[in-house]
């Protein structure tokens, strides 16, 4: 007896797949006028969509021997390609938790340092908590619990539940003019979050963002304060910052980005949802003391 496959149709719903149809068409519309692309990427691109509209008979050196081809615009004269919905793409570096169906939003790589953001007496009873308290730091995780994606160690905030008083109104002092200088409208601030953190030799925390899980979308501001024992006995430790592309609430791709070091009494502030790393550190002493430490989290919205 022979058996009938499903058809795409019984598959998935025809409203559904037009849907599907008409977001990779304009995908892909997007990255054809992105003049980053390569001409080559951008002719396997243009394939694409015609396949996509049911032409297939134009071949990517066709493409590439006539610049014409590549325009969307001559293009859709040529093939019938489907109407789609309008797609923006613009540099917005606000933190409006909401994104609009269909919008692609770049944000850029932007941030706050303030050097010698503590006084010396206080740069020191910071360190001081880090110090006193080496057998209480636990190897940190990652939300979605990957291997071997972030090596560090950290000191939950309710071991030092007075210095994290004192930190927290001091952010909240400082956060309308990181606000205004971030670009990030003014939000009603729920929680301050806070861990102390420490990276030896071969730490370090791969690419990600803070904001993109249930649990932690309302994530608007992060943090980091930097503090160390001088002389400085490690190297390395950078926080890479990502220009990073969303749409529809999600972070897509990372694209060019910055290094901030790690200056001794500083504090960086950015926007949540960019994408970041921590460069790997090197500590030749392995000692616990000559590590690089931070004092990082993130302020929630209500």
């Amino acid at each position: 007896m022979n058996t009938i496959p499903p058809t795409t149709e019984s598959l998935i719903p025809t409203e559904r797949l037009k849907s599907l149809i008409n977001q990779s068409i304009t995908t892909l519309e997007t990255l054809l006028q992105d003049q980053k692309v390569s001409p080559s990427e951008r002719a396997n691109i243009a394939l694409k969509i015609l396949e996509l509209a049911g032409c297939s008979s134009v071949t990517p050196l066709e493409l590439l021997q006539s610049p014409s081809l590549l325009s969307s615009s001559s293009l859709s004269n040529k093939v019938p390609v489907p109407q789609l919905a309008a797609t923006t793409v613009e540099v917005l570096p606000t933190s409006a938790p909401i994104i609009p169906e269909n919008q692609l939003t770049i944000l850029p790589a932007n941030y706050v340092q303030i050097e010698s953001f503590l006084s010396p007496k206080e740069h020191e009873e910071a360190l001081k908590i880090a110090l006193k308290q080496p057998s209480k730091f636990v190897n940190s995780k990652t939300t979605t619990q990957a291997i071997n994606y972030r090596k560090s160690s950290i000191l939950y905030a309710t071991l030092f539940p007075d210095f994290y008083e004192f930190l927290r109104k001091k952010i909240i002092a400082t956060l309308p003019s990181i606000l205004t200088q971030l670009n990030i409208t003014p939000f009603s601030v729920a929680q301050v979050e806070m861990q102390l953190t420490a990276h030896n030799d071969g730490c370090f925390y791969k690419i990600h963002n803070d904001s993109g899980s249930p649990e932690t979308n309302t994530r608007i501001l992060t943090y980091v304060y930097y503090f160390y024992k001088e002389p400085k006995n490690f190297s390395g430790g950078n926080l890479r910052l990502y220009a990073t592309e969303w749409q529809n609430g999600y972070a897509l791709n990372e694209r060019e980005f910055i290094d901030i070091e790690p200056h001794n009494n500083s504090i960086v502030f950015f926007d949540s949802r960019c994408k970041h790393e921590v460069m790997p550190v090197s500590c030749p002493s392995r000692r616990f003391e000559d590590g690089r430490f931070t004092l990082n989290g993130w302020l929630r919205a209500e």
